[in-house]
């Protein structure tokens, strides 16, 4: 088969300490049809000088763009939009690519003709890029994608053109789930397929979702997010199991940030929907999880030496 062009946009802000490894991890692909575009979105940082230096030391290797802070989902939509590839994919500042990945994600489109999304296995690893641990993805069924808001694609997911052309990009109103809320419009378009395979590394720092105190607006946007997409739709039994699941992970993410009366508020509202869930440690487990997490994390941190 002809391999086709990919293209990858990285947006950047205030990265400067991880960047160049994310730079390398693409620029060490060993695909070679690969377009890399790099998007500076008005960092203070060193970061586009970091990049800057990449360009001038691998000409036509990746180009690198800056403009006024925009936030990532206008920043990746204008990378979309100018890059050539047939296949797109985006890679956060912080994170990197093994260098299979490009290949793997090409071949698997490619064996799977209705495929408009692939994805894989990846690491989390820590600010020091030491690897935590393997987290294995599910692989995709739209129902688990929907109701129990279980988002199968991570780092290192690529996808077809034609979902950006005829879907659009990530909602630039959107500051917490953007990519969620996209892939829930791409499996409209056609099949998703998983490589299962460590393709990617997801990095685990200070400045990173999983530490971060976001405002009570983002806490709950995945609310309003799966509010508006069962609104759409007719299937209320579905729909109540959503918003169920969708309450109890703003209730994690107001205890991450230490917003206790929030958290109680939205697991209130998530046992209403669906009284079950008081049954599900599953539920009861993840609030755990977001109340500690910060200390978690930054206790494996400090104690993984892989």
């Amino acid at each position: 088969m002809s391999r086709p062009l990919v293209s990858i946009v990285t947006p950047v802000y205030n990265q400067a300490e991880f960047l160049a490894a994310t730079l390398d991890s693409v620029l060490a692909q060993d695909y070679e049809h690969l377009e890399y575009i790099v998007i500076d979105d008005g960092s203070s940082d060193d970061s586009l000088a970091i990049a800057r230096r990449y360009e001038a030391a691998h000409p036509g290797r990746l180009q690198v763009l800056t403009q006024p802070n925009s936030g990532q989902a206008a920043t990746l939509n204008r990378g979309w939009a100018m890059a050539r590839g047939d296949i797109l994919a985006y890679l956060s500042s912080d994170d990197c690519l093994l260098p299979e990945a490009v290949s793997r994600m090409v071949d698997a489109l490619q064996e799977h003709a209705r495929a408009v999304v692939a994805y894989c296995d990846f690491w989390l690893i820590d600010a020091q890029g030491r690897r935590l641990r393997a987290s294995r993805t599910e692989e995709f069924n739209a129902e688990r994608l929907s109701v129990d808001l279980i988002c199968q694609p991570g780092p290192g997911a690529f996808f077809r053109r034609g979902v950006f052309e005829r879907q659009g990009g990530w909602r630039p109103d959107l500051r917490q789930v953007p990519d969620y809320e996209f892939w829930l419009r791409a499996a409209t378009e056609g099949q998703f397929v998983r490589v299962p395979q460590l393709l990617a590394e997801y990095r685990i720092h200070e400045a990173s979702a999983s530490f971060r105190v976001m405002p009570q607006s983002r806490a709950e946007e995945i609310v309003q997010v799966m509010r508006a997409y069962w609104a759409e739709r007719s299937d209320q039994a579905r729909a109540q199991r959503s918003l169920a699941r969708a309450y109890s992970l703003a209730a994690k993410n107001h205890g991450q940030s230490g917003r206790l009366g929030a958290s109680l508020h939205c697991l209130g509202q998530a046992l209403r929907i669906r009284p079950v869930l008081a049954l599900d440690m599953a539920v009861w487990r993840q609030l755990f999880v977001g109340l500690l997490r910060r200390g978690w994390y930054q206790l494996r941190a400090s104690t993984r030496t892989v």
